[in-house]
């Protein structure tokens, strides 16, 4: 069989009968997995007083689809029809495979009506398997797109329908345009699913209407500032003829940008620098003195933190076997990090770039809107990758160090921090060390937390999982065939793209394991994406 596809795998639950079904739903999972799709089954008991309603019903709802094993004990059991009347309710793509033969009168009407892959044919296992994963992939993407939606419409519903977890800007458009893409038959689009996205719209017309009004005000307030120019002009112009025309030639080349640039510089930016930096500059003795895991800071207050990270080997991307896997995780492979280098304690925060927006360099307009969340020791959002290339290259003005954005590798490297597991803490989601879509705390799926509210890595680096997500130097690949296996930023590929790591408070993926990457179109901003810098040490 072929790949699923190079995209996210689609998430398949097996509900079957352990009764005579748990050897053959086995071999099914292992013989999708050998395709490319991500099957899981439940294999836990009942207990005693257990919800086990709860349990099936997540696993069904994280599911992209349900493959119902037919079998004489799995239609005569309620915990199984119940799993098809969820997978019903919940709207999602029910395909039923015979395993072993039941007469028509035995089997739920519910699943009589839909076309079954049958395994009980004497056409061995092959043959029926690939007849299933093609049918698996018919309309792949839609599907994975409807449980994307109907988990983030679920999630808004159950938390009151906050404005802050509804899509904006391109994902509306998305969103929109699956809709028109949906044809009739299951799975359906559910009424939560499209209340979630018309409110998505609304609120997207509703902020857009806000900008545009602010652009007006700003537009107005140009055009009254460029009449008050103008009225300078004619009095400067008749005092130009008195004292002849080269004044008007100077007034003329100061209102140049180039001479406005080098005023800032001058008037604002150098007296900050002394004032903050100068003082505070590592000198090349101390930085060579710095060991694994030292902090530095090279200002008096509004700039990263560092931490020493030391040089290195580990395979970068995630094994085959991993839960939640994407193949653009592989293949795996060894990078080196050959020498030390430092990588911010923290996100970089509003407190950061508010300092470098106050004397002129970083962006005001267009970019690091807080969302309403709040500032200070937030992490910056909004940002996109040019953003994020100047403010690092203020860093470097202010400094005369080579402070930078990590490269994907680094950026790995640093978040493992000399774990092979699927988090940097194992490999189960731990509720207590991130903020993340599913982490279940006080921001997740809300906003973004302060930074440093959990734990650190080995390394001492904080939110390395969750948060925001992070922008880094490289171009996006869809694999890591060809890619560099020293560290360097990978410089070839879809640059228009660049690749962010991490996961965020909100966004897919639901569980922020390390090897997971993302390829976002390198001028997007939005509220859950951010950046953190590095910096290269003197050897």
């Amino acid at each position: 069989m072929s790949d699923a596809g190079a995209g996210e795998k689609l998430k398949v639950f097996i509900s079957y009968s352990r009764r005579d079904s748990a050897a053959f739903a086995d071999e099914l999972v292992a013989g999708l997995e050998f395709g490319g799709f991500a099957p899981f089954l439940d294999r836990h008991d009942i207990a005693a007083g257990e919800d086990w309603e709860a349990r099936l019903g997540g696993l069904i709802a994280q599911s992209d689809t349900v493959v119902f094993v037919v079998s004489p004990e799995a239609v005569k059991s309620e915990q199984c029809t119940w799993e098809v009347d969820q997978t019903i309710e919940l709207s999602k793509r029910l395909l039923p495979v015979m395993f072993k033969w039941v007469p028509d009168h035995d089997t739920p009407e519910k699943l009589r009506r839909l076309q079954f892959v049958r395994f009980d044919g004497g056409a061995g296992f092959a043959r029926p398997l690939s007849q299933l994963a093609e049918a698996l992939r018919i309309d792949l993407d839609w599907i994975r797109e409807h449980t994307r939606l109907g988990e983030l419409a679920r999630r808004w519903d159950a938390r009151g329908r906050p404005e802050s977890l509804l899509l904006r800007g391109d994902d509306v458009d998305a969103a929109k345009d699956w809709v028109a893409a949906g044809k009739p038959g299951p799975p359906e689009i559910t009424d939560a699913q499209r209340a979630f996205i018309d409110a998505s719209e609304e609120a997207e017309s509703t902020r857009l209407g806000k900008e545009r009004a602010q652009l007006e005000a700003i537009r107005s307030a140009q055009e009254t500032r460029a009449q008050q120019q103008r009225h300078i002009a004619r009095l400067l112009g008749g005092l130009a003829m008195l004292v002849g025309a080269s004044i008007v030639g100077i007034i003329a080349w100061f209102n140049q940008s180039l001479i406005k640039e080098e005023v800032n510089w001058r008037w604002n930016v150098i007296p900050y620098r002394h004032r903050n930096f100068d003082k505070h500059v590592l000198t090349a003795a101390q930085e060579r003195a710095l060991k694994r895991g030292d902090p530095f800071k090279e200002c008096a207050k509004d700039c990263p933190e560092m931490i020493v990270v030391p040089a290195g080997k580990f395979m970068m991307g995630s094994p085959v076997n991993e839960n939640g896997r994407s193949p653009n995780e592989g293949p795996q492979h060894l990078v080196t990090i050959a020498s030390p280098f430092a990588v911010s304690k923290f996100d970089v925060t509003f407190a950061d770039w508010i300092a470098c927006a106050s004397v002129g360099v970083c962006p005001r307009e267009g970019g690091a809107n807080d969302n309403g969340w709040g500032r200070g020791d937030r992490p910056v959002i909004n940002v996109n990758w040019d953003d994020a290339q100047a403010y690092v290259a203020w860093l470097r003005e202010m400094t005369g160090k080579k402070y930078r954005l990590l490269s994907e590798a680094e950026w790995e490297y640093a978040a493992r921090a000399g774990t092979t597991t699927a988090f940097y803490w194992g490999n189960e989601l731990d509720v207590k060390n991130a903020n993340c879509h599913r982490c279940e705390n006080q921001w997740s799926g809300l906003k973004t937390s302060p930074v440093g509210k959990f734990k650190p890595n080995r390394f001492g680096l904080f939110d390395m999982a969750g948060n925001v997500w992070q922008w880094v130097q490289d171009c996006w690949n869809a694999d890591y065939i060809g890619a560099p296996s020293d560290g360097r930023p990978w410089a070839t590929g879809n640059c228009e793209k660049r690749v962010v790591r991490g996961g965020s408070w909100y966004y897919y993926p639901a569980d922020p394991r390390s090897a997971y990457r993302y390829g976002d179109k390198k001028d997007d901003r939005n509220y859950n994406t951010g950046f953190r810098v590095g910096r290269t040490l003197t050897p």
